[in-house]
């Protein structure tokens, strides 16, 4: 078994003779066209010739990535600027023209989308694979958000007209309690289902572990959101009915809200844990999938709802006006917030940004302390400081989204709720995608620590903040247009029924393309991340495309490049080498003679590795 590579005969006083890349097996080889005659090297009784390609110089290929690089980096700036530009020009020129709010409304959003939608083929196409997996990051949250956003208040409106209709205001709290349980028990059963925990109790095969890792986490993203939702909603009804006399007595609301969650969690978790050893007495693979992703999702809930009813009573000390449960104010108090008042909101917000680092930073510091204590207080510090993690880190999320809206209400550019929905979702889209960048140098450039955990930890929060941004933009604009329209089939349906039909119908649209497209290439991308051979080989794989498409590609370069594409696929799956255990050498064919094949270095396994530590300018099959 032999192949051939480039190797350059020693000089002389004969010209020096071009590079073999020839490959044999069994006594057949193959090779390029002839360009010089030469002695040839006799293989199994075959002549081989050789040829050789001249190189290109490394000066004008880095000159032509650079030029790349940065007329792509333009062209995505310019198409941030338009989405945060044209809305707000085309909102004021409405007044010029003379023409209606729902014209203006349409305008604005047919130019905003169509340039937003041309902007994500951009970031999630981008050379710089953290860019594009954030890219990935963001659009599924978005999606994530939107759908459980959409559907929670279809159903709160058909709970809220046929069940609280009429009831006191100690029902209403009740029955929004009653919500929460409800989603957080669908939230249960949902991950037991798809994880595969519970599959004996039907007899059913279980599935792989990939399959089922990417089913329980779609499914979770989904039921998290809306059990977030719905916390937000049932602590928020005490906070309206019972806790509204001032900003001190409002915030009073967060730590009964915590001490119920955590009562909460605790039942779930005893359930759980007897469920998983009922059968044999221990868990099994997929029943620690279950509990390990259902905490996730608690942590989430927790901070997401507790930080939301922190920042209502942070709006409420500004403004002096508590807005309701869904965060909405009055449109005269919208329109006549200050800019000392703006600038006080995304202060605080910044803030919370800041204090999001801080429970990493002690739980780095103290790691290993923590791990002298006992179990179970083990596992109550890491789901603490999970939980007021993401507490700050959506505190930020929700102050900077107020902040923006009352900046954009108080500007005066518009007096409609539509109008200011569309832009508001379109300017923090374009905001949070270039933020996305600032991300990236950060990380790379290590300045919150080499390989430091905090600050991959502190970049996911961040990144999942920022979902939760523009999901919650955008679904603020669907439900204005979801209200209208089933506020116009009144006479048909009534409009609670005709507003839970289109969402769930939206959903049935959009939550399948999420799951099985969005949702799969940012689980293959995070696949990449911790796995250095994985990620190798399909960069060697798409190399390895480009050259067989190539018409100018010699054959015996696409030896070359089979050979070592082999070498990354045998590393990256674990595969033994064919002369393992055999006793027998891999061997090439060179001017210099047989030489044995090099193996490429073994990838790391410790999941330490990270793709924004590599660099590949030279290709992996030259």
């Amino acid at each position: 078994r032999a192949s051939a590579e480039p190797r350059t005969a020693p000089a002389g006083p004969a010209p020096p003779r071009e590079p073999l890349r020839v490959r044999g097996r069994g006594g057949r080889c193959t090779c390029g066209r002839w360009r010089r005659s030469t002695p040839g090297i006799l293989l199994g009784g075959g002549a081989l010739g050789f040829a050789a390609e001249p190189r290109p110089s490394g000066v004008p290929m880095l000159l032509r990535r650079l030029w790349t690089r940065l007329r792509t980096l333009a062209t995505v700036g310019i198409g941030i600027a338009l989405c945060s530009w044209v809305p707000l020009a085309m909102a004021g020129e409405g007044e010029d023209m003379q023409v209606s709010p729902v014209n203006t409304s349409i305008s604005v959003m047919l130019l905003g989308s169509i340039g937003f939608q041309m902007l994500l083929f951009y970031l999630v196409n981008w050379s710089d694979r953290d860019i594009k997996r954030y890219s990935w990051q963001v659009i599924s949250q978005t999606i994530s958000i939107f759908c459980a956003v959409l559907l929670f208040q279809a159903f709160n409106g058909i709970v809220e007209d046929y069940v609280m209709a009429g009831g006191s205001k100690l029902w209403e709290v009740a029955v929004d309690m009653m919500q929460l349980w409800f989603w957080l028990t669908a939230l249960q059963v949902v991950l037991a289902v798809t994880s595969g925990a519970i599959n004996q109790v039907w007899g059913g095969a279980p599935p792989s572990m990939e399959v089922a890792e990417l089913r329980v986490k779609s499914w979770a993203e989904l039921f998290a959101h809306l059990a977030g939702f719905a916390s937000i909603n049932a602590w928020g009804s005490l906070q309206q009915q019972i806790f509204n006399g001032s900003p001190l007595l409002a915030v009073c609301v967060v730590p009964i809200g915590w001490i119920g969650l955590f009562v909460m969690y605790t039942g779930y978790d005893t359930v759980r844990e007897y469920i998983a050893t009922a059968d044999d007495g221990k868990k099994d693979e997929f029943e620690y999938l279950w509990d390990e992703e259902a905490e996730e999702v608690e942590h989430d809930i927790a901070g997401m709802s507790l930080s939301f009813l922190t920042v209502q009573a942070v709006r409420f000390h500004i403004s002096g006006a508590l807005p309701d449960q869904e965060g909405i104010e009055e449109w005269n108090m919208t329109v006549s917030h200050t800019g000392i008042q703006c600038k006080q909101l995304l202060g605080i917000g910044f803030l919370f940004f800041l204090l999001s680092l801080l429970p990493l930073v002690l739980e780095e510091k103290f790691k290993d302390g923590i791990h002298k204590c006992s179990h179970r207080m083990q596992e109550l510090v890491t789901r603490s400081t999970e939980v007021w993690n993401g507490f700050f880190m959506f505190g930020n999320a929700w102050c900077f989204f107020y902040g923006v809206k009352w900046a954009l209400a108080s500007s005066g550019f518009t007096s409609e709720n539509a109008l200011l929905s569309v832009v508001l979702a379109l300017l923090l889209s374009a905001l949070s995608f270039m933020f996305i960048f600032i991300l990236d140098k950060v990380v790379d450039n290590q300045l919150l620590g080499e390989d430091s955990e905090v600050a991959d930890a502190g970049v996911e929060k961040l990144i999942t903040a920022l979902g939760v941004l523009v999901g919650f933009s955008w679904e603020q604009s669907f439900d204005v247009a979801v209200s209208v329209v089933s506020a116009s089939s009144k006479d048909y349906l009534p409009p609670a029924v005709s507003k839970l039909l289109m969402s769930v119908l939206l959903v049935a649209i959009v939550f399948p393309a999420w799951r099985l497209y969005i949702l799969k290439t940012l689980h293959d991308l995070t696949d990449d991340e911790v796995d250095e051979g994985r990620f190798l080989l399909k960069r060697a794989s798409e190399e390895h495309r480009e050259l067989f498409l190539d018409k100018e590609t010699e054959e015996h370069t696409l030896d070359m490049a089979h050979l070592k594409m082999k070498q990354h696929r045998r590393l990256a799956l674990g595969k033994p080498t064919p002369t393992q255990g055999t006793g027998l050498k891999h061997l090439r064919v060179t001017t210099m003679g047989l030489v044995e094949v090099d193996q490429p270095a073994v990838p790391s396994r410790s999941g330490k590795f990270s793709t924004r530590r590599v660099r590949l300018e030279e290709p992996l099959l030259a």
